[in-house]
């Protein structure tokens, strides 16, 4: 059968719209048995096409949605803690995973989200894409019937809440870009799902979820399935079809949008906003492409702008041109060239909407640059152990059951002593360096390695102070704070004033203590050149580990540097490009985390 016709068959029989293309490249690497990562934003049918080619195929499908607490037992499978106690480690005492039942039965793994998992649980998927084989301990090999593949799904790269996979993984996959569709076709959808629905309610439950995607106060908008239970709800409410629509609206986009942290503006005055503009459009004439929500145009994946206009860019560019001594700069690194010189850039403005624009570029551009230069980010987990509780999937500890049992007349619950592995907790105090010699990428690219490693280790509990002359908390042990405006902030700081190390070292140390766990650690940035106060060394002896990253300069001091980080019992760090820092700072977590250095 030819592939055309094939795709046909596909929309016809599991009522597919549109996505020809898309559904061509589908077809063709699974019936090459290539493993398939499918991208896209949330709601723009990804598990729709990925389940409509495998059930075509006639494969079994195994579903698993990702999660950051998924662990390696749950993909592959574990033993069930009662069946070991009475029979030890035995096939029959083994409950597969879907990875396991996958292999075994030729099916699909289909994961939702891939890039959502950890780390650990991601790497146990590269056998079994290599080789078509897996070790499972007390179990032995395990091996995959013909017909085997894995099909995932991920949001974009760029989304702070994933990971980015890992270049091996990376490799094993085809990938298949989605986004989005055609007005046109989003309409067909939602009329064919709800046919009795007036084509003018389809049109404009379609035009109010896709003008939240370019609203300048929403960060992620709303899918077609927004537009799909607006059209369900609104013929429940009485009154003119532009009350049934807004009040379908206050219903269904609440919780399938995103809000900027920066806006003033709520949720409902956005959606009665929204709606109040389409009720401004006139209907389209069937056959005529109805007119487009006018809001930021769309960036792309190489380097583009989200949510910023043509006529905004073209503003930038002398400002930034100016700063740059006149050099040109490439479109592609103009978020990242606002970014850097944000601190200055911020009062160049001469509109109050230009410089907000300017704010929001520079936190996603610098927030997507820390990730890109990251990539996949998890800490080493260590055994814990404990008594055995509905649900739990981790291995018995068969000694230490044993010795709890002597005695008993039957197995009590507390008896049974399972080991699960967790991530260690860890306080850090992150000192930064905001004096004048940190100017520009340097203080930038510092800033938001911090951020955005904090973010995404969870169980890492920190402060955040920046100095010049004197230190400032911007962050406080056990105090929450949203990424966006804790890279705002620290995007705002001028460097600027003379350099306290001294200060800020004993600061850190006295905001450190309030951390409840004993695994503190301070890390400093700086070029170590100081230029008032005391000397540093004495109060970096107060750290249980103290780690020193300094930044290379004409006038850095590395003696210095490095006779803090010895008197902290910790190490030094040498970054020649600021590029360097988030790898350097998530390489001295894991090392912690991990005990590669004991605490003092």
């Amino acid at each position: 059968m030819a592939l055309s016709a094939e795709v046909a068959g596909i929309q016809k029989e599991h009522g597919v719209v549109g996505r020809t293309r898309e559904l061509e490249k589908a077809v063709a690497s699974l019936r090459s048995r290539k493993h398939l990562m499918i991208e896209g934003p949330v709601g723009v049918g990804k598990t729709i096409l990925a389940s409509a080619v495998a059930r075509h195929l006639g494969a079994k499908v195994f579903r698993v949605d990702g999660d950051e607490r998924y662990t390696e037992q749950k993909l592959s499978g574990w033993f069930d803690p009662p069946v070991v106690l009475q029979k030890g480690y035995v096939k029959e005492a083994f409950v597969p995973g879907p990875l396991t039942e996958a292999m075994r039965a030729g099916g699909v793994l289909f994961i939702n989200e891939l890039n959502r998992m950890p780390e650990g649980v991601q790497n146990i998927l590269l056998p079994a894409m290599d080789e078509g084989m897996i070790e499972v301990p007390k179990i032995g090999t395990v091996r995959a019937e013909p017909g085997f593949v894995i099909v995932a799904t991920q949001n974009p790269r760029e989304f702070v809440a994933t990971t980015a996979l890992s270049e091996a993984l990376s490799d094993r996959f085809e990938l298949l870009l989605i986004d989005y569709q055609p007005e046109a076709e989003e309409i067909e959808i939602v009329s064919r799902r709800f046919p009795h629905a007036s084509p003018e309610l389809v049109f404009r439950c379609v035009w109010v979820a896709r003008r939240t995607r370019t609203h300048p106060d929403v960060r992620r908008g709303a899918s077609i399935r927004a537009a799909m239970s607006m059209a369900e709800l609104a013929v429940a409410f009485p009154g003119d079809l532009v009350e049934m629509v807004r009040r379908a609206a206050q219903m269904a986009i609440p919780t399938r949008i995103e809000m900027r942290e920066e806006s003033s503006a709520t949720v409902d005055e956005v959606i009665d906003e929204i709606v109040n503009e389409c009720f401004s459009l006139p209907v389209p004439p069937r056959g005529v492409p109805p007119p487009a929500a006018e809001g930021p145009e769309k960036g792309g994946r190489g380097g583009g702008l989200p949510g910023v206009r043509a006529a905004g860019i073209a503003d930038f560019v002398p400002v930034l041109e100016r700063m740059n001594g006149g050099e040109g700069l490439d479109y592609d690194d103009l978020g990242w060239a606002i970014a850097r010189n944000y601190s200055h850039l911020r009062f160049s403005m001469g509109s109050p909407a230009l410089a907000e624009l300017a704010r929001r570029i520079a936190i996603r551009a610098t927030i997507r640059r820390v990730l890109q230069l990251l990539g996949p980010v998890s800490l080493p987990t260590h055994i814990e152990r404990g008594a055995f509780e509905q649900g739990d999937e981790g291995e018995i500890d068969v000694d230490e059951t044993l010795e709890r049992m002597v005695g008993h007349e039957r197995v009590e619950p507390g008896d049974i002593v399972v080991e699960n592995r967790a991530p260690r907790e860890l306080a850090v105090a992150l000192i930064l360096d905001a004096s004048l010699s940190m100017t520009g990428d340097k203080l930038a690219m510092a800033s938001a390695a911090i951020a955005v490693l904090a973010y995404r280790l969870k169980t890492v509990d920190y402060l955040l102070i920046t100095f010049n002359d004197t230190p400032s908390t911007v962050k406080r042990i056990g105090e929450s704070k949203n990424l966006d405006d804790l890279v705002s902030d620290l995007l705002s700081s001028n460097a600027s004033g003379y350099t306290d190390i001294d200060a800020a070292l004993r600061k850190g140390s006295d905001e450190l203590h309030r951390a409840r766990t004993r695994n503190r650690i301070g890390i400093l940035i700086t070029d170590g050149n100081y230029t008032v106060g005391e000397d540093p060394r004495d109060a970096a002896s107060a750290y249980r580990r103290l780690f020193v990253v300094m930044t290379e300069s004409h006038d850095c001091k590395p003696v210095e540097c490095e006779a803090m980080a010895a008197n902290g019992g910790g190490q030094m760090f040498t970054v020649s490009s600021f590029d360097e820092i988030p790898r350097v700072l998530y390489r001295v977590l894991r090392m912690v985390s991990q005990g590669a250095v004991a605490q003092r």
